[in-house]
């Protein structure tokens, strides 16, 4: 009798330890007003939180393995800050949540350099942005530079180096003032 009992005992704690491995995936676990341990209340999962906090962790994690960290190379910033904001626009991600999310992903280089920026500034994503390509010095004229002096690698294809003189033109266009 007394095995019977314990048998049933650890089934029941079997079954309390599936539904709260499943209460971690769907909501939380909550025991009854009563003494009655058999029986679990399931509640769903609570609302989603609306506070910067809430979601710049949201964005966080959907962006978590999708952003590129930042080039070593100065002259492909450019190219990442395009990249980080098509992941952006993609994502949904707000805008006063971006700065947030652009810090984390720096070089240390560059965020000793930000560290000269007040904390008003490093909200703004694209104040970050100016300052980083202003401190790294891309002017235009490095642009043409860079572009003009621009070969083909071996292990380029013709199509990755059109690609390049094209980004490098483009960056050039941009710094001027000119869109496409």
């Amino acid at each position: 009798m007394e095995l019977e009992a314990q048998l049933e005992r650890q089934r029941l704690e079997a079954e309390v330890r599936m539904a709260e491995l499943k209460a971690g995936v769907h909501g939380e676990l909550h025991e009854p007003a009563n003494e009655n341990k058999e029986k679990l209340i399931l509640r769903a999962p609570q609302s989603v939180d609306n506070s910067l906090a809430g979601r710049t962790k949201k964005s966080g994690d959907a962006l978590r393995h999708v952003l590129p960290h930042m080039p070593s190379e100065h002259a492909e910033l450019p190219q990442f800050f395009n990249t980080v904001e098509k992941l952006f626009k993609i994502y949904q991600v707000p805008a006063d949540v971006q700065g947030k999310l652009l810090i984390p992903i720096l070089s240390s280089q560059a965020k000793t350099i930000i560290g000269r920026m007040t904390s008003d500034d490093l909200e703004s994503y694209d104040k970050v942005k100016q300052f980083l390509l202003s401190e790294f010095r891309l002017t235009p004229k490095r642009y043409k530079l860079r572009f003009d002096t621009a070969s083909k690698g071996t292990n380029d294809t013709y199509v990755l180096f059109a690609s390049r003189l094209c980004n490098l033109l483009t960056y050039y266009l941009r710094s001027r003032g000119i869109e496409l």
